[in-house]
């Protein structure tokens, strides 16, 4: 099974924000406890990994985007 997330950040990266979210708050950086009502976007897709786990192990998966001050774009990946 296949779970692909293409975006956080749509109605941020419309307004130039490519890291930030439409109030511009990196979402890279409110991963540890998301608010439901300030992140939904965050909290939603943490909670989705969460209810993943417990019915199945994830074996994969990877965080492909671009940095913020660097050029070109890179990749982080589970151990």
């Amino acid at each position: 099974m296949f779970k692909i997330i293409p975006m956080l950040n749509p109605d941020g990266v419309i307004l130039g924000n490519y890291r930030c979210s439409l109030a511009g708050v990196d979402l890279n950086r409110k991963w540890i406890s998301p608010s439901p009502k300030k992140l939904p976007e965050v909290y939603l897709t943490k909670m989705m990994f969460e209810k993943t786990l417990k019915s199945r192990e994830i074996t994969f998966f990877v965080d492909c985007h671009a940095h913020s001050r660097k050029k070109n774009t890179f990749m982080f990946g589970c151990e």
